[in-house]
């Protein structure tokens, strides 16, 4: 039993156990997405926000595959009850797509198109759900 209680003491005197990285968030809230604080656990779902202001909440667990064709195409496969695939376009669309494969997101909100957006920010211009039957 001493073994055990001294490999605690090692892991702390070593600063603890490692953590995941934590993304440094948008504080111009110029981002189409909502990521971690630092130090909050990962969600168990994120939420998909239409522009029409219906709003979806996805399963972590439920994502099976996600591709990122371009900067501005990311589908998500998931298995839920049924087989359903997500597909966000937008524009520098990168970082959300290795984010939700992380787990850091909370919510991904569709722009509205009377929205101005600068060129270089990231823009989620649709999001579309397709299930199989």
């Amino acid at each position: 039993m001493a073994r055990v209680s001294r490999a605690f003491d090692d892991i702390s005197n070593r600063g603890g156990l490692p953590s995941r990285p934590t993304p440094a968030n948008d504080p111009s809230g110029s981002k189409p997405w909502a990521q971690l604080q630092q130090g909050e656990l990962p969600p168990m779902m994120f939420q998909l926000r239409f522009y029409d202001g219906q709003a979806l909440s996805l399963s972590y667990s439920d994502i099976r595959q996600i591709r990122c064709r371009d900067a501005g195409y990311i589908e998500i496969l998931l298995y839920a009850p049924k087989l359903t695939n997500v597909v966000i376009e937008g524009r520098h669309l990168r970082e959300l797509a290795s984010l939700l494969g992380c787990c850091l997101i909370r919510w991904v909100e569709e722009c509205n198109e009377r929205q101005q957006i600068p060129e270089s920010a990231p823009e989620v211009t649709s999001i579309s759900i397709e299930m199989e039957q």
